[in-house]
């Protein structure tokens, strides 16, 4: 049966990227409005939560509340702090300032993930630091107040667009490609040691030319992959869809919306599933027969 998808808020103006559920109510980013928006299901509406994001796409919220968000139009990953204010990370990777983070997330062990791509909007101002070579996976770690490394993990993707851990966090899961740049969209597992050292990739799916791949993902309790991908324009229609661990597509369900962004699961029992999409609208489908995952604070 399709899951039946309302809109909650919105539409803002361009699309709206980023989820991340905070315990309470779901963050979302109108991105182009240059604004991250806070949606309360208990009361239905959706409030100002900061402004001036400099096109922050995707949001992860730290063990303490706060939130990390993935900055294209500055060409960072910005830490929203509990008093309102704001704290630049590491913006170079080996003495070279990385690309345009567009996704990331956030471990047990608070470091980051990034999705570290290109992207079809140039970032702001002229281009006074070049692109580098590639576009990666990179992690972020903390070692001190305000201190932060960031290093590779990733060293054969084209364009990482969303990140995602296993519940284990021992598996790295990179949807790779941007259409919009003419790049084959896939699906990689790469393994990962203690230290956040990637091995070996394994492709979970490999799609046709010119099909829109994963835009974003989240995980269910069971440990599937919840994903946004497709659109009206060529190859397969706009969907969410779940796929096993091994690469597998469980369920297909039309998207609310054409080109779904981002999906993450939220209220209070994680019940329901939450989709930003390309027309500027929040939406939520509830009792889906699926919930999130609820990650250890350990």
């Amino acid at each position: 049966m399709d899951w039946k998808f309302e809109r909650v808020a919105g539409p803002y103006k361009g699309r709206t990227g980023g989820l991340a559920w905070d315990g309470k109510a779901m963050l979302f980013s109108a991105v182009a409005e240059e604004r991250i928006l806070r949606y309360d299901p208990s009361t239905g509406k959706a409030e100002l939560f900061r402004w001036f994001t400099g096109r922050t796409n995707g949001l992860a919220v730290a063990k303490d509340g706060t939130v990390f968000g993935a900055q294209e139009g500055g060409r960072r990953v910005i830490h929203f702090l509990a008093d309102g204010s704001t704290a630049p990370t590491q913006e170079l990777l080996d003495g070279a300032h990385h690309n345009q983070p567009v996704d990331l997330t956030i471990d047990s062990k608070g470091r980051l993930w990034i999705a570290d791509s290109y992207n079809s909007q140039p970032p702001y101002g002229p281009p006074a630091y070049p692109f580098l070579p590639h576009a990666s996976v990179l992690r972020m770690d903390g070692y001190g107040p305000g201190l932060w490394r960031l290093t590779r993990v990733t060293h054969d993707t084209a364009g990482p667009r969303a990140v995602l851990l296993s519940a284990d966090a021992k598996t790295l899961y990179v949807a790779d490609g941007d259409i919009e740049r003419g790049d084959v969209c896939q699906l990689f597992a790469y393994p990962l040691d203690e230290h956040g050292v990637a091995g070996h990739r394994k492709t979970l799916l490999n799609l046709a030319a010119m099909e829109r791949g994963i835009e974003g993902m989240c995980l269910d309790s069971d440990g599937n992959i919840v994903a946004c991908m497709g659109w009206k324009k060529s190859g397969n229609a706009p969907a969410v869809v779940v796929i096993s661990p091994g690469g597998t597509i469980l369920e297909t369900h039309p998207a609310p919306a054409d080109a779904p962004m981002r999906c993450a699961f939220g209220d209070a029992d994680l019940g329901s599933l939450y989709v930003t999409a390309a027309d500027g609208g929040l939406y939520r489908a509830r009792g889906i027969g699926r919930r999130g995952l609820k990650r250890s604070a350990s």
